[in-house]
C-alpha cells in the first residue's frame, strides 16, 4: 500500500496512478495554505493555525473513494465576549467522486444518492477544496472561548469575564418602556 507524505503541490492526485490497494496520503499545513483557498472577498471569519490530514484513497472502475480524518486548530472570535479563542476541530470525512458527466442543457432533479457524490474532470482530483470545505463544515455556528463565558455588558460593553461594571441589568430599552407596565386581563 503506497504512503505519500504530501506537500501542497501533491494535493493534486492523478487518478490513473492510484495503486490497486489504494493510496494513503498524510500532510500538514498552516494558515497560508488555508488563506490561499479563498478569494480576498470570500475569506471566512476565522484563521487556521495548523492542520493535519490523513486520507486513504481507493479507485474502483473510475469511481474514487476518499476516507479521511483531519485535526486542526483555528483562531476565531467568541460569540459572547468577542475575544479571540483557539478552537480545536477534529472530524472524519468520506467522499465519493465519479467522472464528470457531459453537461445536460435541461434542469434535472437530483436523486437522494446523487447528493452525496461529487464529480472530477479529467485524470486529476484536487484535495485542497475538499479539505477546506471539511474544515468550514466543522466550525460551530456559536463559538465560546469557554463554556462559562459571561460575554459583554449590554449597556457599556465591558467584558464581564475580566471585570464587572456598575450598570444595572434591569434597565429597559427606552423604546420598550411603554410596555413595562402593560398587563393583560384574562
Amino acid at each position: 500500500q503506497a504512503i505519500m507524505v504530501s506537500t501542497t503541490n501533491s494535493l493534486k492526485i492523478n487518478v490513473v496512478t492510484i495503486p490497486e490497494d489504494g493510496l494513503n496520503l498524510v500532510f500538514s499545513e498552516g494558515g497560508k495554505w488555508f488563506d490561499a483557498c479563498f478569494n480576498e472577498d470570500e475569506k471566512p471569519d476565522f484563521s487556521l493555525n495548523k492542520l493535519d490530514v490523513n486520507c486513504h484513497i481507493i479507485k474502483t472502475s473510475g469511481t474514487v473513494f476518499i476516507k479521511g480524518k483531519f485535526s486542526a486548530t483555528i483562531n476565531i472570535n467568541c460569540s459572547r465576549c468577542l475575544e479571540e479563542a483557539k478552537l480545536p476541530l477534529d472530524a472524519n470525512f468520506d467522499y465519493t467522486l465519479i467522472p464528470e458527466k457531459p453537461q445536460v442543457k435541461e434542469d434535472l432533479e437530483l436523486k437522494k444518492e446523487e447528493l452525496e457524490i461529487s464529480y472530477y474532470h479529467g485524470d486529476f482530483i484536487y484535495l485542497t477544496p475538499i479539505i477546506c470545505e471539511q474544515i468550514i463544515l466543522q466550525v460551530p455556528i456559536k463559538v465560546l472561548c469557554h463554556p462559562e463565558c459571561k460575554g459583554l455588558c449590554p449597556q457599556c460593553g465591558t467584558n464581564l469575564n475580566d471585570s464587572s461594571c456598575d450598570c444595572t441589568s434591569g434597565n429597559v430599552d427606552s423604546r420598550m418602556a411603554a410596555l413595562k407596565n402593560f398587563k393583560i386581563n384574562n
